[in-house]
C-alpha cells in the first residue's frame, strides 16, 4: 500500500525525480530500466526492464479512447541507444477468484520505438492498429531506477569489486574515532560484528556498527585493504553500497535528529585509515580526511543520513535496505607502492543517543587516470 500511495502521488506529480545526467551513453543497458513518462501527461507512463539478449521487456500503462486503463506488454530488442517492440493488448480476463470463468484475448496494438538521448531523457514514437492513437510520439523523462543502478556508470570504470557479507567479515575491520582517549566502555557500548540482519531482512547478513555519542562527534567506520592495483597511481574511484536501518525522518533527539544528524560517508584513502591519539585534546582522532560532521573530506564523501522512508510516529519502524553511492562526486585517490589502497565505509554523528545500522554490501569501481 505504502509503494503504491508513493507511485501515484509522483505519477500525478508535475516534476520528475532528479537524477544526474551527465555521461553520453555508449548503448543500452540495464541501468536504463525503470519507470519513464511524461510530465505534461503524468497519469500514465511505460515500464522497462532490460534484460539478457539485447532484449527488453515494455509496459505501457495507458488509457484508451473511452478512458478505460489500458495496459500494453511486449518484449522487444535493442541495438545501440534505440529500442523497438510490438506490443500487445488484452481484455476478458477476470479477477485471481475467478479466473476460471476468464476467456482473456489477446490482440496486436502496434509497435513502439525508443531512442535515449541520456540516462534521463528519451522519445517515444508509435504507429498502431488502434485509431484512437494511431501515429504519435511523445518525450519522456526517467520516473524511477532500480536500487543499486547508476545508469552507465560501469562504462566508465575498467575494474570493479562487490563485497557482500552473506559468509563472511571478508576481512573488513572497525574504526572508531572521535572520543576522549581515556573513553569509558560501559557509556559508549561501541561494537562491530556481522550477523543477520533484523526481520523483515533476515535474509541479509551484514556488518553491524554501534556506539553512543557521548562526545557529541562519533566516528564509526569500516576498512578494508584493496590490492592488486598499480603502484603509486592515482584512480578515479565510485564507491556504492547498501545499509540497512530503522531509523525514522523527523525525530527529535539530543544535539541532533538520531537520523538527519547521522551522516554516511563513503570513501577511500592512500594510507590505513587510524584513530591516533591526538594532544593535547587527549582524543582519538583519525589520520585522514574524513570530513566532520555533515561535512564530507577528502576521503570520505557524504552520500545520506541513517534515515530511512518511514516517518517518526513514536513506534518502532521496520528495518529497511537503503542504496547510497558517491557517483557523481570527484574521488582521486592514489594506491601506495604496493599498489594497495584503502576502503572505507561509515557515520559521523551529531546525534548525542546510541546509533545501529548495518552494511550489506559495498562495491568500490576503479578508473586508472593515466598522466
Amino acid at each position: 500500500m505504502k509503494f503504491l500511495f508513493s507511485f501515484t502521488l509522483i505519477l500525478l506529480a508535475p516534476q520528475a525525480l532528479a537524477q544526474s545526467d551527465s555521461i553520453n551513453l555508449p548503448n543500452i543497458g540495464v541501468g536504463l530500466s525503470g519507470f519513464w513518462y511524461n510530465p505534461d501527461q503524468p497519469a500514465h507512463g511505460l515500464q522497462i526492464e532490460v534484460i539478457n539478449g539485447a532484449k527488453a521487456f515494455v509496459s505501457w500503462y495507458t488509457y484508451n479512447s473511452f478512458g478505460q486503463p489500458l495496459w500494453l506488454l511486449g518484449e522487444g530488442t535493442y541495438s545501440g541507444l534505440v529500442l523497438n517492440s510490438e506490443l500487445l493488448q488484452f481484455s476478458g480476463g477476470r479477477p485471481p477468484s475467478a479466473w476460471s470463468q476468464a476467456d482473456p484475448q489477446v490482440s496486436n496494438w502496434g509497435s513502439v520505438t525508443i531512442e535515449f538521448q541520456s540516462c534521463n531523457s528519451a522519445s517515444l514514437n508509435w504507429s498502431s492498429v488502434d485509431s484512437g492513437f494511431g501515429n504519435g510520439a511523445l518525450e519522456l523523462i526517467r520516473f524511477s531506477s532500480l536500487m543499486g543502478q547508476q545508469c552507465f556508470a560501469e562504462e566508465e570504470f575498467g575494474q570493479q569489486i562487490v563485497f557482500s557479507f552473506e559468509s563472511g567479515e571478508l576481512d573488513f575491520q572497525p574504526v572508531f574515532a572521535d572520543l576522549p582517549v581515556n573513553f569509558e566502555e560501559s557509556i559508549y557500548e561501541l561494537d562491530f560484528r556481522r550477523e543477520v540482519l533484523p526481520a523483515p531482512l533476515q535474509g541479509f547478513s551484514g556488518l553491524r556498527l554501534t556506539g553512543s555519542n557521548r562526545s557529541d562527534d562519533l566516528a564509526m567506520l569500516v576498512k578494508k585493504a584493496v590490492g592488486g592495483l598499480a603502484p603509486n597511481t592515482t584512480y578515479s574511484i565510485v564507491v556504492d553500497g547498501d545499509i540497512a536501518t530503522n531509523t525514522p525522518f523527523g525525530c527529535v533527539g539530543i544535539g541532533g535528529a538520531p537520523g538527519e544528524s547521522v551522516t554516511i560517508k563513503f570513501g577511500a584513502s592512500t594510507i590505513e585509515p587510524v584513530a591516533e591519539e591526538r594532544q593535547p585534546e587527549n582524543y582519538f582522532r583519525l589520520n585522514i580526511d574524513f570530513g566532520n560532521q555533515t561535512n564530507g573530506g577528502e576521503n570520505g564523501l557524504v552520500v545520506g543520513n541513517l534515515t530511512n522512508s518511514f516517518e517518526c510516529s513514536g513506534t518502532a519502524p521496520p528495518w529497511e535496505l537503503k542504496s547510497l553511492s558517491t557517483y557523481g562526486e570527484e574521488l582521486l585517490i592514489s594506491t601506495d607502492s604496493d599498489g594497495v589502497l584503502w576502503l572505507l565505509a561509515g557515520s559521523d554523528s551529531g546525534f548525542e543517543g546510541t546509533s545501529q545500522f548495518y552494511i550489506t554490501t559495498l562495491r568500490i569501481r576503479l578508473e586508472r587516470q593515466d598522466d
